[in-house]
């Protein structure tokens, strides 16, 4: 299958992401190393916007586990998901080429537990139903 569209890509991207996470293995490095440069949000979600000038606002459940009538939803963005995401793995590149790798890695397993992981789920879900 030849992954033309963009969308596409970034799913199949995404998933990638995610299995090395799911799969990540690193002894934790106890070195004290100076902390990342401030990769600059506004400019990381221009650049998404450019490329993915469709992406909007989206409604989901806030707590999927709970059954009653009056199910709390929520706004999810599109474009502040990727975005958090691409920030998280700058961060994440910038240690593996300045720090060591079992830096890098131990902040890629922190990072997407704590907050990418949700970001990549919401995004992968809102793709799919794009499509439906």
């Amino acid at each position: 299958m030849e992954l033309t569209d963009k969308t596409d890509v970034l799913k199949k991207l995404l998933v990638g992401i995610y299995s090395e996470f799911i799969n990540v293995e690193f002894e934790f490095d106890e070195t004290d190393y100076d902390e990342e440069p401030d990769f600059n949000y506004n400019e990381i979600k221009e650049n998404v916007k450019s490329n993915f000038p469709d992406f909007d606002w989206y409604s989901m459940v806030l707590d999927s586990n709970k059954m009653e009538p009056n199910i709390e939803t929520g706004c999810g963005d599109e474009l502040d998901d990727l975005s958090d995401i691409i920030k998280d793995l700058l961060s994440v590149k910038w240690r593996m080429e300045n720090t060591s790798k079992n830096d890098a890695l131990w902040h890629f397993e922190f990072s997407m537990r704590t907050h990418s992981e949700q970001h990549l789920v919401d995004l992968l879900k809102r793709l799919k139903e794009r499509n439906e």
